[in-house]
């Protein structure tokens, strides 16, 4: 399959970028097609030198998401709607995977029928260095998406809970489980198979989209943990 990664060039991109560019064509999507190309260019290498015959290119958001089938969207959150904009007019059958989180530091939850806006903590009440989710009106950053693209468009939410510098780090085997949202099976279909290629990892159904606030929620919860406990790199696994 061809898979654009929209962020390709940074931490979470990598990751996905090392471990499908073994199997799949992969298009790096930047802002900057010359920074996307010079990753492509570092991922290309890493993968040859482990006898791999990868195929990664690098280019701007827009090409990669023409020239693909699957379109990953690991951006920041405040970077959607322009992001969006951008690719919409080439979009055309692909199918979208989210793994954006809408969370911020030193934030209070924020509910449904509330717009986003910054809560002040008092530090001496509250040791207020944590993450937490922010809640977007529409109710998760892959509603948001879905509101954005045009109508239509086939989106699934998944990946929320993978470390990226384990992702990242080929020589690790990855038994991790991860929730999938979507309310396309055959969509769901595909993106179990990516998450089948990478070493150990098992796909779960986690609902329909409107389910993905779940899913989303668990990564800051997943990096305070990791903070305050001594942890590095934690994820997921049910038993």
């Amino acid at each position: 399959m061809r898979i654009a990664i929209l962020g390709g060039t940074g931490n979470i991109g990598r990751g996905f970028a090392l471990r499908w560019g073994q199997k799949h064509d992969i298009i790096i999507g930047s802002r900057n097609a010359e920074k996307a190309e010079a990753f492509a260019g570092e991922y290309k290498e890493i993968l040859e030198d482990r006898g791999y015959e990868a195929h990664i290119t690098g280019t701007d958001n827009k090409t990669a998401t023409e020239n693909a089938e699957i379109v990953v969207i690991a951006i920041r959150y405040n970077r959607l709607q322009s992001l969006i904009d951008l690719i919409t007019p080439v979009i055309d059958e692909q199918i979208f995977i989210s793994v954006v989180v809408p969370m911020e530091k030193n934030l209070c939850y924020i509910s449904p029928n509330a717009k986003p806006r910054t809560v002040p903590i008092s530090s001496d009440q509250f040791n207020t260095d944590y993450f937490c989710f922010t809640m977007p009106e529409a109710g998760s950053a892959a509603q948001e998406i879905e509101k954005m693209l045009p109508a239509g468009t086939e989106l699934v939410s998944a990946f929320h809970t993978v470390p990226a510098k384990k992702l990242a780090n080929l020589e690790l085997e990855l038994n991790y489980d991860i929730g999938v949202c979507g309310s396309s099976e055959y969509s769901k279909k595909l993106v179990f198979e990516l998450v089948e290629d990478i070493s150990d990892m098992r796909p779960l159904d986690t609902g329909p989209l409107e389910a993905s606030a779940m899913l989303e929620s668990l990564t800051p919860l997943i990096i305070n943990i990791s903070a305050r406990n001594n942890m590095k790199d934690v994820s997921i696994k049910f038993i």
